[in-house]
């Protein structure tokens, strides 16, 4: 049969017959090296800048990384592994049952490596015997299945000889693999080409980039191990041959058609602002972002402007001159919440494109949980496959806006490898997190412009994480925009300085500055700029206390009679509840809405659909009119809309400047036309705060009293204080404001977070200090949890690599998805349907987020009433499969759908839901 190592199968299919039952290992070897091959052609996974930082030929660099890809699947030379599918062939090697299989191929590949190939031949194989240099690269292939392979477990597998898992021969036939493929894949010179010895600084350099070589082999590896492309070959063919006549051709053909070609990036012959035709005139804003002067190398932008500057625009302009300065060839946006990804997606959709040539089909990727529920994202996949048919019959034109990859939509680890992507932060914190296939999730960003939105809204957890992936994708070259309405001087400073160690720079104490709107950009230096605001964003919004709900409810309701369009924010689902509950009681003839996040995910898509369209910029006046929006904290951050008149509960002073920028956000019509200057002139914006009263003298009690529930939410009642204090002194939000001017929003934000010298009430002290304690145990949370990079790409990175649903990248109470079900046309119980049965994504569509401590089981009568129906459910589903959490519902006495459950202290509770107030107890 030939050489040794045709005798093991790398790919198996035993329940097939013929000859295609497997395909010999070293085979898929050479798949998946030729697929790294083509990958490190492209512009977003080249291996230049680890070529450069090692002073080597980019070409020795590339054929070493493919070199090293042909032996990611060592471990397969395992007489362990080669039993778990008995009797393919009598060609192959015949299986040992002494020869158990404990670990896994990965970790095996490592285990073989380690202790035999580097210490047997490493001058026949590689020009330098230093081991522990050459032990990265191998690392990072063998690691090919998302995560490092073993070096340390508990029980002392890995302190045994590979000789538990390999024969003698095996060992033989990995050698002799090895020795083939010298001069096949490595340069004859390869001494000559390196020249000098390793020293400590370039196996420091390979731990650095070994993290991008563990996600082209991952990458790598998903497209080498598609039978589609390599079909299966169990005959033993000439490994030249079969390497420029198969393997290579075919692998290039699977890269075009995984959507991963690079794509030709569009020149505006230096009028960036060309990009988006309706800047007419542009704001400040923007035109800064157009005329700003580039630094050569990787940079960060830090915009801080107003609600309504074209933060969007701006940010998307910068991007398009980074990626024409051949500095990035992608976009991701980071938004806080499904909700917000899936408005900026919509946006982005319409201008995507043009940052591309015109002859370039880029993908644009939805990237969330709930992306498969967005009808718009379903349809850019259709638009994409149909696309391909045409091309496929001779046609090449395509009227799709928006198109997407079917092979990158088809998982969410691939989310990031598109393009562009649109979708929530968390998908980018997963690659600092030791979550599987974070290094392709690491890979993906890496040529890209990250640009996150709302960066005020993270919490001390999540703006750790961020800090860790800003040194990262630094590391890695990349840039970054971040936007926010505005931040704390301390928090600028942080993430000024997180981007400035990726870059090898040190850190740098920032002075505060009191200019506002403010533009910052990081790169090998530094500079500041302040900007103007657009006039008709220049404005003041007065702040009136009401100390009570009863009060709230008149004020809303005596505006929404008066044909005004009205919200209240409130900071928890029950108070929104209530809310809605006593308006609709006050004023029945009022239309009012609730949007929470407790409603099924398909109520709460439709929900936002309709806030949108009454509410929303482009809403007519007369859809407007005597409207009520309650809602929660999802309102400030996820909808553009926009009110006459606003109530909202006290809040943190940024999350307050937040929602008021949601009263009078847009020009309106008043009496069907608008005034000479472009604006509408209604009554001056007026934000109704909904807070406590005695500023002077408040009681431990005094947050909590009025908000019982949401002092849960917000915990740190001092800096509620100091916010209420200071909107209470100034009257008013003045947006931007001057520098020091009473009410600036700069002024207004530093009154608190950078108020060292404002003595909080001793009453409210207790439990200020005690979320303080909080908020550092949830920083130490986040920096032990996130990923070691200077290690390198291996297990003592971190000490709990794990799947990526398992690892948090949000603190909060631990939720679960919940299915909810109800009963067939027939009512049978033992016949249950998802609650939105007529959805695309039916049980996705019927699914809720709920504290895990309000349902830890159903209840045993309202469990034995749907036993039967639960069974077929999960033997039919495989989403609801295991321990996934159904709760069927039934229509009540009062006819509104409910269920039984015991919650964390196994009280027996009622859960209702209503298409209109949500899930509630």
């Amino acid at each position: 049969m030939g050489p040794d190592f045709f005798a093991y199968w790398g790919k198996a299919s035993p329940a097939r017959e013929g000859p295609d039952r497997f395909h010999l290992l070293a085979l898929h070897s050479l798949d998946v090296a030729a697929c790294g091959h083509h990958l490190m052609q492209l512009p977003q996974f080249s291996l230049a800048p680890l070529a450069a930082d090692l002073a080597w030929p980019l070409p020795t660099v590339e054929r070493l990384a493919v070199f090293f890809l042909a032996l990611h699947d060592l471990g397969k030379f395992a007489r362990a592994f080669q039993g778990l599918a008995p009797g393919l062939s009598s060609a192959l090697v015949s299986a040992d049952p002494r020869k158990r299989y404990e670990l896994r191929h990965d970790t095996l590949g490592w285990l073989l490596w380690s202790q035999a190939l580097a210490s047997d031949f490493p001058q026949q194989a590689l020009p330098f015997s230093d081991d522990a240099f050459w032990s990265v690269w191998v690392k990072a292939v063998v690691g090919h299945h998302g995560k490092p392979p073993l070096e340390s477990e508990a029980g002392g597998l890995l302190a045994l000889e590979w000789r538990r898992f390999f024969l003698q021969e095996d060992l033989r036939a990995a050698q002799a693999f090895v020795q083939a493929l010298l001069p096949l894949l490595l340069p004859a010179d390869l001494s000559a080409l390196l020249r000098d010895e390793f020293t400590d600084p370039q196996e420091r350099t390979l731990r650095r980039h070994s993290w991008r070589l563990a996600g082209v082999a991952v990458l790598a590896d998903w497209l080498g191990s598609n039978q589609a492309h390599f079909p299966y070959v169990s005959a033993a063919p000439n490994l030249h041959s079969y390497w420029s006549e198969q393997a290579l051709p075919q692998a290039e053909q699977a890269v075009q058609q995984a959507g991963l070609q690079a794509q030709v990036v569009r020149h505006w012959a230096a009028q960036p602002l060309a990009l988006f035709p309706y800047l007419n005139p542009p704001t400040p804003l923007q035109r800064h972002a157009a005329e700003l002067p580039l630094q050569p190398g990787p940079q960060m932008f830090l915009l801080e402007d107003v609600t309504g500057a074209g933060k969007t625009e701006a940010a998307l302009i910068l991007t398009q001159r980074l990626m024409e300065a051949g500095l990035a060839q992608g976009l991701y946006f980071a938004l806080p919440s499904m909700a917000t990804a899936n408005q900026m997606y919509r946006r982005v959709g319409e201008v995507y494109q043009r940052l591309y040539a015109a002859t370039a089909r880029p993908s644009l990727i939805l990237a969330h949980g709930a992306r498969q529920l967005m009808a718009d994202f379903r349809q850019s996949l259709l638009q994409e496959a149909e696309q391909g048919r045409d091309q496929a019959y001779g046609h090449s034109e395509s009227t799709a806006s928006v198109q997407c990859n079917q092979w990158l939509a088809d998982h969410r680890k691939k989310a990031l490898l598109a393009d562009v992507g649109v979708g929530t932060l968390d998908q980018c914190l997963l690659a600092v997190l030791p979550a599987r296939h974070q290094s392709l999730r690491l890979l993906g960003l890496s040529a890209k412009v990250l640009l996150v939105d709302e960066v005020h809204a993270y919490d001390p957890y999540m703006l750790t994480l961020l800090k860790r992936l800003l040194r990262a994708h630094a590391r890695q070259g990349g840039s970054v925009i971040l936007l926010s309405a505005t931040l704390p001087a301390s928090t600028r400073g942080e993430l000024m300085n997180a981007y400035r160690a990726g870059l090898g720079l040190p850190a740098e104490d920032w002075p505060a500055d009191a200019r506002y709107p403010l533009v910052t950009q990081v790169g090998r230096s530094c500079s500041v700029a302040a900007v103007a605001t657009r006039p008709q964003l220049v404005r003041r919004v007065q702040v009136a206390f009401v100390h009570d709900e009863a009060q709230a409810v008149a004020l809303l309701v005596q505006a929404a009679r008066q044909g005004r369009c009205v919200a209240w924010i409130r900071n928890t689902v029950g108070d929104a509840r209530r809310a809605y509950q006593a308006l609709c009681a006050a004023a029945p003839e009022l239309s009012v809405h609730l949007f929470h996040s407790r409603f099924a995910m398909g109520d709460r898509l439709d929900i936002e659909d309709r806030v949108l369209s009454i509410f929303g910029k482009a809403a007519e006046a007369s859809s407007r009119q005597g409207q009520v929006l309650i809602g929660t904290q999802v309102l400030e951050q996820s909808l553009d809309f926009d009110v006459d008149a606003m109530v909202t509960d006290l809040a943190p002073i940024d999350l307050v400047i937040q929602r008021a920028g949601r009263l009078q956000r847009h020009a309106r019509e008043v009496d069907g036309r608008l005034a000479t200057d472009g604006q509408e002139h209604r009554p001056a914006p007026v934000l109704h705060l909904l807070a406590p009263e005695d500023l002077a003298e408040p009681e431990a009690d005094w947050y909590a009293a009025l908000f019982p529930q949401a002092r849960y939410v917000y915990p740190d009642v001092g800096q509620l204080w100091l916010g209420a204090r200071a909107l209470r002194a100034a009257g008013a939000i003045v947006s931007p404001g001057q520098v020091g001017e009473a009410g600036a929003v700069r002024s207004l934000v530093e009154a608190v977070y950078g108020a060292e010298d404002v003595a909080i009430p001793s009453a409210l002290q207790r439990a200020s200090r005690e979320q303080q304690g909080k908020d550092l145990a949830h920083q130490s949370q986040a920096q032990f949890n996130a990923l070691q990079f200077d290690k390198g790409y291996c297990t003592d990175s971190s000490g709990h690599w794990d799947e990526d649903t398992r690892l948090p990248t949000r603190l909060g109470d631990e939720t679960l998805t919940v299915y909810l079900a109800v009963m067939g046309q027939a009512g049978d119980p033992a016949v249950l349907q998802p609650l939105r049965a007529h959805e695309h994504h039916a049980w996705e569509s019927s699914a809720l987020r709920l504290r895990a401590t309000g349902l830890q089981a159903l209840a045993p009568e309202w469990l034995q009433r749907f036993e039967a129906g639960l069974a077929a459910l999960r033997s039919q589903n495989r989403l609801l499969e295991g321990d996934a959490t159904v709760l069927p519902l039934a229509p009540g006495a009062d006819g509104v759908l409910e269920g039984w459950v015991l919650d964390a202290q196994g009280r027996r509770k009622r859960l209702r839901y209503d298409p209109v107030l949500g899930l509630c107890a």
